[in-house]
């Protein structure tokens, strides 16, 4: 199935979840040059803008880990995290361009999972940027489960 007969929806739930690969595969890239050229105190500066301005949960843990950076192996590590969640991200986004039944699924899951933790995120924190992604995950999480409980009912 391609990606011109999926609903909206899912066309546009590819879109954020290609975007958002795309970010934290640059940001990995980013840290990488940073700490190649030395540049400790850009990377404490960049936590402290993760941690103020985004919502999920592993964005809490990579800013974070960032301010507590004073190795060469946390810097490696957080690239690792980057990469590995940019990477999450750019397969739930072709699973579901492909049309692939388990990509809904594996969405929800890898969505859902870190939720409870970003709401208690926003309620400490305050952040309205944090409140809009969080809200963007629960709609893709409500869209995608919606989506295949009509699938399951076709089915039957």
């Amino acid at each position: 199935m391609s990606l011109q007969n999926q609903p909206a929806g899912v066309r546009l739930i590819v879109l954020y979840k290609g975007t958002k690969a795309v970010a934290e595969v640059t940001l990995a890239l980013v840290l990488f040059a940073l700490a190649a050229s030395g540049e400790l105190s850009t990377l404490r500066e960049l936590s402290v803008q993760l941690r103020e301005h985004l919502a999920s949960r592993w964005s809490l843990i990579v800013g974070r880990g960032l301010a507590a950076l004073t190795s060469e192996r946390g810097v490696h590590l957080l690239q690792l995290g980057l990469t590995l969640d940019g990477v999450l991200s750019a397969v739930e986004g072709w699973s579901l361009w492909r049309g692939h039944r388990w990509g809904r699924w594996l969405v929800v899951i890898a969505t859902a999972t870190p939720l409870p933790l970003e709401l208690v995120e926003i309620v400490r924190s305050h952040r309205p940027s944090r409140a809009v992604l969080a809200l963007v995950n629960v709609a893709v999480v409500a869209y995608l489960a919606f989506d295949l409980r009509r699938h399951e009912r076709r089915a039957r």
